[in-house]
């Protein structure tokens, strides 16, 4: 038989059939399982069974485990262990599938269907509750607090120092996100991304920091510069600048006047020596360690408060000897402050001496205050506060009149004492003065001659 001419519509129609087998040789082959360009939570499953896509994400949860990433470079692991994650997903995606047309397959030549808000992964909240709780990014005693860029002082100048981002988390946004992402079953969590960190207010390019510098470099020109006896001490900005304190908004500065009264107190507790320890040479050759007494140097703590606030305020430099509420009579001289002109009391060996310019020219003996807690003289630097003649010295149960009385510490002097027959070694053990040091009237007579309103008096034992 003889075959007829297979014409263009034969043609046509024979590869339209051949189409139709083969598109319905693929729906048949996507009616047991997804179609082609199926994803479903980020996961292609094309051509699996529901059962298959079910048993994956099973897997996934099995084997689930959250990385947190830090800053400072660090992370953490939230184990499979510790979340105990299950799939909660099984019937969203049996219902996905049981929705899909095999007939419509041809969709995911241009992109398929994508499902992405399937429900992921519960977890056991006790377990989980349990590790994330000793995670270290939360410990307080490892959490790097945040702090905002401020001024630092370096080189003579405030600069600009970088803010401290820190590792202080915002808990409740951080659990929350932890969670989110365990129930989403995602495997990363970027903590700076995601926002759970706590940020400084202000950085290096704020320019409230940046006027804030300016502004208190400006108050960093004037200077006191001290000079005394021997010593040099400056007051300048890289001693001041530690007054200056940042304000609590971080933007504002202010004069930390406790801190510039301590450091005038320490200067004035290292430079003071009234009331103080007193090195002394004595007239044999030892040396004596006297401590306390009115005799001494003594700077005055308001008027250097005031000129530290003055100059800091105007800018002024001076170089000047420290305020002096009191003066002796050297700085760093012979037997440090003493000087050498100077009355000496040896109370062991009951002698008074008087020196001058460094030479003794008097010398006598005498008798000091009775051994007792309330007649004993006093071991101290002192000074002789006035000279007055025939005066009448009264105490407790008497009243003695003098030629010549040189007080120098209290109630207690130097004077002339007719009513002793004797003066020196023991007698003053059982016999003593009440406090005073009594010497012959002539031998008080020389020294009331000699000695001078403001001279230093040294007495010990």
């Amino acid at each position: 038989m003889k075959l007829k001419n297979l014409t263009w519509k034969h043609c046509v129609g024979i590869g339209i059939g051949i189409i139709v087998l083969l598109y319905c040789c693929a729906a048949f082959y996507y009616s047991k399982g997804f179609v082609c360009g199926t994803k479903i939570n980020g996961e292609n499953v094309s051509g699996m069974t529901e059962e298959e896509v079910i048993k994956l994400f099973q897997n996934k949860a099995d084997d689930y485990s959250l990385t947190l990433k830090e800053r400072k470079g660090k992370k953490e692991v939230l184990s499979e262990d510790q979340i105990r994650a299950k799939f909660e997903g099984a019937d969203e995606i049996r219902q996905i599938a049981k929705d899909q047309s095999p007939f419509l397959w041809i969709k995911g030549l241009f992109g398929g269907e994508t499902y992405d808000d399937v429900t992921m992964f519960s977890y056991d909240e006790a377990s989980f509750e349990t590790a994330y709780q000793k995670l270290s990014c939360l410990n307080e005693e490892q959490v790097i607090k945040k702090e905002n860029a401020k001024p630092l002082y370096k080189d003579g100048k405030f600069v600009v120092q970088k803010e401290e981002k820190g590792t202080e988390l915002n808990p409740k946004r951080t659990e929350e996100k932890v969670k989110e992402y365990i129930t989403s079953g995602i495997y990363e969590l970027d903590l700076e991304k995601e926002n759970c960190y706590y940020n400084p207010k202000y950085t290096s390019e704020s320019k409230e920091i940046s006027k804030l510098a300016e502004e208190m470099n400006k108050v960093l020109k004037g200077s006191i510069t001290y000079k005394f006896g021997k010593q040099k001490v400056v007051l300048d900005k890289d001693v001041y600048h530690k007054w200056m304190k940042i304000g609590k908004d971080g933007i504002s500065y202010e004069i930390d006047e406790n801190a510039m009264e301590n450091w005038i107190l320490n200067f004035i507790y290292k430079y003071n020596t009234q009331y103080g320890w007193h090195t002394f040479k004595t007239h044999d050759g030892r040396t004596k360690k006297i401590f306390g007494g009115p005799y001494g140097w003594r700077i005055s703590k308001d008027k250097e408060m005031e000129a530290a606030k003055k100059m800091l305020k105007e800018g002024t430099t001076e170089t000047r000897e420290p305020y002096w509420r009191q003066k002796g009579k050297v700085y760093d001289g012979i037997n440090g402050d003493i000087g050498d002109t100077y009355a000496e009391v040896d109370m062991s060996a009951q002698m008074v001496y008087y020196f001058k310019d460094g030479k003794q020219v008097f010398s006598t003996p005498c008798v000091t205050g009775m051994m007792t807690a309330d007649r004993k003289t006093p071991e101290c630097v002192a000074y002789i506060m006035y000279k007055e003649r025939s005066a009448t010295l009264v105490g407790e149960n008497y009243s003695s009149p003098v030629k010549y009385w040189m007080p120098f510490v209290g109630n207690v002097g130097f004077h002339s004492a007719s009513w002793r027959d004797s003066f020196g070694g023991s007698i003053y053990i059982n016999d003593g003065s009440h406090g005073c040091v009594n010497l012959p009237e002539s031998a008080a007579q020389k020294l009331y001659s000699l000695i001078e309103k403001g001279d230093p008096v040294v007495t010990y034992y």
